[in-house]
């Protein structure tokens, strides 16, 4: 695997960076654009491991920064402003000579997969969505479901939950779930919170390979 970071101009003044995870070979025939969460950026510990490896495994994995998290400010942008910048890293990454041919495939963390399923859910093309832990309500709210794109998604999309994430309640995912128009699979990680911690604030070790494992036996059933 290689590693090729790169920045990317976002506005006049502005500027991002993207990090890309490059198999020695792409056994996988699949690019992997991953968004980061709210409260973090890319170098985020799940994001960074994932890419890692994934990337081993032949997938083509990119990580990026939004603009306030590249700038070190802690509060998102607007949902328009966050799709743009996302939208330029897959028209960037899409226009590579050298990734010509291969599936797409979006997924986040968080507010980085409820991003991917509303830009998916407007126009942008992709094989398929993978979201480790997405946001369907806010905590203590689950009557405020964010839902609605999900009910618009053209590819198969793979949900990979923490069992007692407060974002996400699972009977009311498993509501949603049956009304989405395509495959839907769903991976619960029993007694991990939103970050897929299991005991503090940090995830265990181990769950980054079975997360792993759990991505690509997804892409290999497709």
């Amino acid at each position: 695997m290689e590693i090729h970071p790169l920045t990317l101009p976002v506005g006049p003044d502005r500027q991002i960076r993207v990090i890309m995870g490059v198999p020695r070979s792409t056994t996988m025939q699949a690019i992997l654009v991953l968004a980061h969460g709210a409260n973090n950026n890319m170098d985020q510990p799940l994001i960074v491991g994932l890419h890692e490896r994934l990337a081993r495994q032949g997938l083509v994995t990119v990580r990026f920064n939004f603009p306030y998290a590249e700038e070190g400010r802690k509060h998102p942008d607007s949902d328009e402003a966050l799709e743009g910048v996302f939208r330029l890293v897959l028209e960037y990454v899409g226009e590579l000579e050298e990734f010509k041919g291969l599936e797409m495939f979006l997924g986040g963390k968080s507010m980085g997969a409820r991003l991917a399923a509303q830009l998916v859910a407007q126009d942008v093309g992709a094989n398929g969505l993978i979201f480790l832990g997405y946001p369907l309500h806010p905590p203590g709210k689950p009557e405020k479901l964010r839902d609605q794109p999900l009910y618009q998604l053209p590819c198969p999309v793979l949900f990979i939950e923490g069992g007692r994430d407060p974002f996400c309640r699972l009977d009311l995912l498993g509501q949603v779930l049956g009304h989405i128009p395509v495959r839907s699979d769903l991976h619960v990680i029993p007694g991990a919170g939103h970050s897929f911690e299991t005991g503090g604030d940090t995830m265990a070790p181990e769950l980054l390979e079975e997360i792993s494992r759990v991505i690509l036996g997804w892409l290999d059933s497709l």
